[in-house]
């Protein structure tokens, strides 16, 4: 558990990096520590920052903040430009849709706007991972149609946050990396002739299981394990 130190209250004197950072913090639900250890950077640097003893961090020390807790540096030392989307994020209760999932559905990573306004669906978090990072997606085509038709929703756990080892039966958020190409999709795992492959779950026969390290000139990255589906009823 992370020791909260009386210089790590909130004061008139915070700067907008201390106070970006916290706000952040709070809405990923991490703690100093645990955002220490996803940027890769000591395990008190965080806290320093928030105590107000490092105040002048380095410029790959800020974009390593930055991407751990899924934003831009230039977020953290500005007043107005996003108060907006903080004020949404922290008020509405809801996961992020952080993206559409379409096996055979390659994108230039080069055109995929990370920091583009979400929307936002109805789904409380799992209260079974507290600090970690969760969003949702939505499923578009027939890869998985079997368990998550065309248009529903999934919700996720960040994989490396989660803390959990994968095994038969989980469905996971994958990557498929070719360069500078990427196709988003969900699989599930399997253990097929001895092997641990990704499988679709559909009922289309065109969509085959893959090997979860990848083959000859793509990359496999987990990204998230599924948590649960959502559907929006029409009214």
């Amino acid at each position: 558990m992370d020791v909260i130190f009386p210089e790590m209250r909130k004061c008139s004197m915070e700067t907008s990096l201390q106070k970006r950072l916290r706000t952040r913090m709070d809405m990923l639900g991490l703690n100093a520590l645990q955002t220490a250890k996803k940027a890769g950077l000591g395990d008190s640097y965080v806290r320093d920052i928030l105590r107000g003893k490092t105040r002048s961090p380095n410029v790959e020390n800020i974009a390593k903040l930055a991407s751990a807790l899924d934003t831009t540096p230039d977020w953290f030392f500005t007043d107005s430009s996003e108060e907006q989307t903080v004020k949404r994020a922290s008020t509405v209760i809801g996961l992020d849709v952080i993206g559409k999932i379409q096996a055979g559905n390659w994108v230039d990573r080069s055109i995929i706007d990370e920091h583009a306004e979400h929307e936002i669906i109805p789904v409380a978090r799992d209260a079974r991972f507290p600090h970690a990072r969760q969003y949702a997606l939505h499923v578009e085509g027939d890869s998985m149609d079997l368990e998550y038709p065309d248009g529903s929703y999934v919700t996720c756990v960040d994989f490396w946050d989660s803390g959990v080892t994968i095994k038969d039966g989980h469905i996971l958020h994958v990557e498929r990396h070719n360069g500078p190409l990427v196709e988003m999709t969900l699989k599930a795992v399997e253990t097929i002739n001895g092997v641990q492959m990704l499988a679709p779950r559909s009922s289309n026969p065109k969509h085959k299981p893959i090997k979860i390290e990848g083959d000859v000139g793509t990359e496999i990255l987990v990204r998230g394990i599924v948590t649960g589906s959502y559907k929006r009823t029409i009214i």
